[in-house]
């Protein structure tokens, strides 16, 4: 990239100090779609009043972006080429005062083939910005007001006939195998939905989601990409991990094996692109749920309070699928033409979980005057994250910058300071103490608006700067990492005061960490 932007810079440098050459003079750049390209122009005091445009030969011209004038005189001009644009030979073409119109560059328009979204702004943005609503959201559910989950369980069928019995006491079994957490607890919460529906498909599907996510596995080459993943079976396995999140990690194991014995997984690229697979089936249904329990938990008016929590989880979930679709297509290890994925499996994901919350609700909302057994399962959480959790997070955010940047050091720094927040959440602080937080509420979506806010005008300026796309791309994640430790550090001061004339919690009352 570096390379190109060094040519084009010559290139517009030449073409402002000397006579025009002839066209057969002007090289030809090679620019993909999908990506953000940049023109760096310099040594002209009119420079800031210039415009530069990319024409095709029918006409079709598309606008570059000016940057803030550097103090040494120069201006980065920036330009997205859509997905849709044509494959094709372009001209760039600059106006400005008192200057006739000049082509100073050639660009030849191909199809995505290297899909690092550090050179996507708009996606890295929106990754950034689910990256913040997360890990800011798990830094408000360590206060007192939020760290209590419950919810109502039918009693579970003792024995199911035949083969059935089986598959329900491998189901029971796989799950007890897990550590006691927030994970394994949200996996039987959420398949209370399908137990209550049919106890047999309740202990048939994780066995039938292997096989399903096998064949997805051996049908589709991970490598190239969500794009060549087959894309209704793809949506299916996304579908049932709303519905069944234990189902959904099984389909992805199954994923997982079919594509390790084919030989697609030869490097950590590929292992976390099977992780990015993974989150997508499993991740949306999980949090969903976790986002429309807490956020009930916040006083709204009445209205408000009916639909928001829904509305607001929905959402969440589908942007957390996106998100895990881009990761999947940004660790591509093979150069190959990549067709960029839609919105349409995130959409109906969206509405499938906002289907699945008011099915839920339908279902249990007289369970306790029906006169039936039922159990009330609750978790308190003392402390939100586990060390194991966090030194998860802290590779994979490693290497997904290295990943984008191909820096080593920026990696490792950009996933220390990613990390903290998140090592905030293991431990409680019996001070500072501010008398002010002692009795002050906190509200979840109004946290959020605020803290997305401010994330955005962060970007928002830092696009504007004059640089080039990848220093641009790695600001933003350091700001990023400024906006959750600020946030973090906040929730933490916040916690200490609000809980400083509380009570402990009781020994007894069973504790878990994610």
């Amino acid at each position: 990239m570096l390379n190109k932007l060094f040519a084009a810079f010559l290139i517009v440098f030449a073409a402002i100090s000397i006579t025009p050459a002839s066209a057969a003079d002007i090289p030809v750049l090679t620019w993909e779609k999908g990506k953000e390209h940049n023109i760096i122009l310099g040594g002209n005091s009119q420079v800031k009043d210039w415009k530069i445009q990319l024409t095709s030969s029918n006409g079709e011209t598309l606008d570059f972006k000016q940057s803030k004038l550097d103090p040494k005189g120069y201006v980065v001009f920036s330009i997205q080429i859509p997905d849709s644009f044509e494959s094709g030979i372009y001209t760039v073409v600059t106006t400005g005062i008192n200057m006739p119109e000049k082509i100073v560059a050639g660009v030849k328009i191909v199809n995505l083939s290297d899909y690092n979204l550090i050179q996507v702004p708009t996606k890295l943005i929106l990754i950034l910005l689910t990256l913040i609503l997360l890990i800011s959201t798990l830094s408000i559910m360590r206060m007192q007001k939020y760290e209590r989950i419950e919810y109502l369980r039918a009693k579970p069928t003792e024995n199911l006939s035949g083969i059935f019995n089986l598959f329900a006491k491998f189901r029971v079994a796989a799950v007890e195998e897990l550590h006691k957490s927030l994970f394994k607890f949200q996996l039987v919460r959420e398949g209370e939905l399908l137990h209550k529906l049919s106890p047999n498909l309740w202990a048939t599907l994780p066995i039938a989601t292997i096989f399903l996510g096998a064949y997805i596995g051996l049908n589709g080459r991970l490598i190239l990409g969500v794009s060549l993943i087959p894309f209704v079976l793809y949506a299916i396995a996304a579908i049932i991990g709303v519905i069944d999140p234990f189902s959904g990690f099984t389909a992805a194991l199954g994923f997982a094996f079919a594509q390790s014995i084919s030989g697609n997984v030869t490097s950590v690229r590929s292992v976390m692109s099977l992780i990015a697979v993974g989150i997508g089936w499993v991740a949306p249904g999980i949090l969903s749920s976790l986002y429309q329990d807490i956020l009930h938990k916040d006083n709204y008016f009445h209205f408000a309070k009916k639909f928001v929590p829904d509305l607001v989880a929905s959402a969440i979930g589908g942007l957390i699928f996106l998100v895990a679709q881009l990761l999947t297509n940004s660790f591509v290890d093979q150069v190959a033409p990549i067709a960029v994925s839609t919105y349409l499996i995130p959409l109906i994901l969206t509405v499938a979980i906002w289907a699945r919350i008011n099915l839920y609700r339908y279902l249990v909302k007289d369970l306790h005057q029906t006169g039936k057994n039922y159990q009330i399962r609750i978790l308190v959480l003392p402390r939100v994250l586990s060390p194991r959790t966090i030194t998860f997070a802290f590779l994979y955010l490693g290497g997904t910058v290295y990943v984008w940047t191909e820096s080593l050091q920026f990696a490792m720094v950009s996933s220390i300071l990613l990390t903290t927040p998140l090592a905030l959440l293991m431990v409680r602080f019996e001070s500072p103490v501010i008398k002010a937080f002692k009795s002050a509420q906190r509200y979840i979506v109004i946290e959020m608006v605020c803290i997305a806010t401010a994330a955005f005008i962060s970007f928002f300026y830092i696009q504007s700067l004059p640089l080039e796309v990848t220093a641009k791309g790695k600001l933003l994640i350091l700001s990023t990492s400024v906006v959750l430790f600020i946030h973090g550090f906040f929730s933490s001061v916040f916690d200490s005061s609000a809980r400083a004339n509380n009570l402990q919690v009781p020994q007894e009352v069973r504790q878990m960490a994610l």
